[in-house]
């Protein structure tokens, strides 16, 4: 299961206990949160508060995918946390919270999450909270980036130019990648191409990327 744990002052221990909870534990400040945020990366969010932060909580929400949220908010305010789960959170605890708490709420929300369903043998898959592609029963891992990118074509029908692309996996500002994009590309094509997809992610010259067939962000 992959993780993001969105706070501007980490908590040390829960940031350690969240780290063997997870299969992969990323930590950001709310700053930049906007760049991890890519829909179908994470299977949970948690996203710890010192104050009220309404548009980091919209943002969460917006850009979540198909991740539990889950809101710590500092001080014990019953109205900003009903306010939270009204707003969508799935779960919202006040801090000071102890991390074994935390660690329980997030093992009871993902026992409370839908099964994923029955697939064609022949439709391309993406696991939201683990980094694999697959094809029925047949899968393939990816790399961190590998699997941004491919959720990032998923979640945009049509065309996403290779500057989209950098801002979204680097963010803006950066030297421009295009070699680490095109070899990102070559590695995903050949994994596909082992699902017997080997033309499902094609080249707009000059241009970007684009799938050629759907690639479904299932529910794990």
């Amino acid at each position: 299961m992959n993780l993001l744990y969105i706070s501007d002052t980490p908590d040390n221990a829960l940031q350690r206990a969240l780290a063997e909870h997870a299969t992969t534990l990323h930590t950001v400040d709310t700053a930049t949160a906007a760049q991890a945020l890519v829909p179908g990366q994470y299977g949970f969010i948690v996203l710890a508060l010192e104050r009220s932060g309404q548009d980091a909580l919209e943002h969460c929400l917006a850009h979540r995918g198909s991740a539990a949220l889950m809101v710590l908010l500092a001080g014990d305010d019953r109205q900003a946390r009903i306010a939270a789960l009204r707003a969508g959170a799935d779960a919202c605890l006040a801090q000071p919270v102890a991390s074994a708490e935390v660690l329980a709420r997030l093992q009871a929300l993902s026992r409370a999450r839908p099964r994923a369903p029955a697939l064609p043998p022949s439709r391309l898959w993406l696991s939201p909270s683990r980094l694999m592609v697959g094809r029925g029963k047949r899968q393939q891992s990816l790399t961190v980036s590998e699997h941004r990118l491919l959720a990032m074509l998923a979640s945009n029908p049509g065309a996403v130019s290779r500057q989209s692309i950098e801002q979204q996996l680097w963010g803006a500002g950066q030297a421009p990648k295009t070699a680490l994009i095109e070899r990102h590309v070559c590695n995903l094509r050949r994994k596909l191409a082992q699902l017997d997809c080997p033309e499902a992610l094609q080249t707009l010259r000059g241009f970007g990327y684009s799938l050629a067939e759907p690639l479904l962000l299932r529910a794990d």
